[in-house]
């Protein structure tokens, strides 16, 4: 019961003392507030912007190059692979030749 009753004085007197020691009306503060609350929002906003851009241009240089290191392991697989393929043919028809023959 006593902690409620201080809690109690305590607001009230927190409270006139505010209203005492305010350095403007409630509407001028509210409206500075809102003011700071706004610029601040914008800066975030600008922030995100910058971050979104930075991120868009990352994944996009990361893109390229997957699609060059991949460009050049195919480019270095597909020789090895034409000969392989043509070592394959190469053999499958001597060996019908000889089933021919």
């Amino acid at each position: 019961m006593r902690t409620i009753r201080a809690f109690i004085w305590g607001s009230a007197i927190g409270a006139a003392l505010g209203l005492l020691f305010a350095p403007q009306r409630g509407d001028i503060t509210r409206a500075q507030l809102q003011e700071r609350l706004n610029n601040w929002t914008n800066q975030a906003g600008s922030q995100i912007d910058m971050l979104r851009g930075t991120a868009t241009s990352a994944i996009e240089s990361g893109r390229q190059a997957v699609n060059s290191t991949l460009n050049q392991a195919q480019g270095a697989t597909n020789p090895v692979a034409d000969r392989a393929k043509n070592a394959t043919n190469t053999a499958a028809d001597k060996t019908q030749q000889q089933v021919g023959s």
